[in-house]
């Protein structure tokens, strides 16, 4: 009996294995940055607006890369579940940034309003015992923390400017004219400073009285001071102004 033949072997064919289209990574972006931005968005206002609007960008770039993967690139709903949730919290993000933009603008506004109206307004500052009065500026204010013997004090605190008034009776200083006593005064000042320089005195009429003004400067405890220095025949006083 004659052998049979052995069929030839039949190759086999090789094994295939389907692999998985990644995940774009800015859909994921765009949902992460879309999830916190919509919580966060109203309350954070024109601070939290970037992150909404790169959540948006990554979304609509996200879906035009994977439609031009083929296949190959997944994550097309997460992509939209970001745009969809950057839209609706873009809304009112936009609303409380357009209404704490307009709160900012009238603060501002409103302190250069102020501002304007103290610069202009002129206002009189009295002595408790209302015999002196300085007129001012609406930044000026009284204050008593500057010297315990000046009969009045006020204050500039914003510009760091003072004024005090110091009454001398005529009797009390011995008889002085009054350049001796602005000299006096004038050269006590300047011993109680360091580097200390004076300008040239000159007289004054103030409120129909004899006047004698100079400008006093150096420093004192390490503080550069400027003094403009005044002082007024009133009658039976001597009224010392040191501003």
């Amino acid at each position: 009996m004659a052998e049979q033949a052995t069929p030839p072997a039949v190759p086999s064919q090789p094994m295939t294995t389907a692999t998985a289209p990644r995940t774009e990574p800015l859909a994921i972006w765009s949902l992460v940055l879309a999830i916190p931005f919509l919580i966060f968005g109203w309350s954070l206002s024109f601070f939290a607006l970037p992150v909404g609007v790169l959540a948006i960008i990554f979304g609509h770039v996200a879906r035009s890369k994977i439609r031009k993967s083929g296949g190959a690139v997944s994550g097309m709903g997460m992509a939209l579940a970001g745009l969809v949730v950057a839209y609706i919290g873009i809304v009112p993000a936009i609303v409380t940034s357009a209404f704490s933009t307009m709160m900012i603008f009238h603060m501002i506004k409103s302190d250069r309003d102020r501002l304007h109206d103290l610069t202009v307004q002129k206002k009189e500052i009295a002595s408790d015992d209302r015999k002196l009065k300085v007129t001012t500026s609406g930044f000026w204010v009284k204050t008593s923390e500057l010297n315990k013997e000046a009969r009045l004090q006020v204050a500039n605190k914003s510009k760091d400017m003072y004024l005090m008034v110091f009454t001398d009776a005529k009797s009390a200083v011995g008889g002085m004219t009054l350049e001796q006593r602005h000299q006096t005064a004038r050269d006590r000042k300047l011993q109680s400073m360091q580097n200390a320089s004076a300008t040239q005195t000159v007289p004054l009429t103030i409120d129909g009285h004899a006047a004698l003004q100079d400008e006093v400067s150096g420093t004192q405890q390490r503080i550069n001071l400027v003094f403009l220095h005044t002082t007024v025949d009133d009658v039976d006083y001597f009224q010392q102004i040191v501003a």
